[in-house]
C-alpha cells in the first residue's frame, strides 16, 4: 500500500521529520490524499529503558504525523496546543511501526483537529488526538526555510490534497 503513495519532502532540522537532524527519528512521509503515512523502526537510542521506546519519542512521532496531516490535508502546517495520548502496549526498539496521521476537522484554517496512531503488525501500540493552531507570520517564513528548495513541492502537495479540493 505504501508503495503507491506520493512521497512528501522532509525538512532539514525537525526532530520528527528532519533529514538533517542526527538526533531525530527522520520520518519519511507519504500520502494517499486521505491520510499521512510513514514507516518507522525505532532504535535503541530512542529507548527510555533498554526494552521500551521512550513515551516522549512516541508522542513526538504522533505529533509529527498529525502536524503533517494539518499541513498537507488542511493546507496549513500547525503547532499542537492540546494533545491526548494513549499508550496501549510497550513498543520495543527494532519493531517496524506503521504510522498514520489524519486530519479530522478543519475549522476554516483557524483550528485543526487531528489524530494519529502507531501500529505494529496491525496492532495499535499508541494513539493520539490534538488541537492545532496554524503557523503564521515570521514563523511561517522560518518554516519555509526549513524545507529549502522543496517548499514549492510542499505547496503543490497542499494544493493537490488540501481543503481546496473539497470546494
Amino acid at each position: 500500500m505504501m508503495d503507491s503513495m506520493e512521497w512528501l519532502p522532509q525538512t532539514k532540522a525537525c526532530f520528527g521529520c528532519g533529514h538533517g537532524n542526527p538526533a531525530g527519528v527522520a520520518l519519511r512521509m507519504k500520502t494517499d490524499g486521505k491520510a499521512i503515512h510513514a514507516e518507522w523502526v525505532p532504535e535503541v537510542r530512542h529507548a527510555g529503558f533498554s526494552h521500551a521506546v521512550h513515551g516522549g519519542v512516541i508522542t513526538t512521532v504522533l505529533d509529527a504525523m498529525m502536524a503533517w496531516a494539518c499541513g498537507i490535508l488542511g493546507g496549513h502546517f500547525a503547532y499542537s496546543v492540546d494533545m491526548q495520548i494513549r499508550f496501549r502496549r510497550v513498543l520495543t526498539p527494532g519493531q517496524k511501526v506503521h504510522c498514520v496521521g489524519r486530519l479530522d476537522e478543519n475549522r476554516r484554517g483557524k483550528l485543526f483537529l487531528a489524530s494519529a496512531e502507531l501500529k505494529v503488525e496491525g496492532d495499535c501500540v499508541a494513539s493520539g488526538s490534538a488541537k492545532f493552531f496554524p503557523i503564521k507570520g515570521d514563523a511561517r517564513a522560518m518554516l519555509q526555510s526549513e524545507f529549502g528548495d522543496q517548499w514549492e513541492t510542499v505547496n503543490e502537495a497542499m494544493e493537490r490534497y488540501g481543503p481546496s479540493r473539497h470546494s
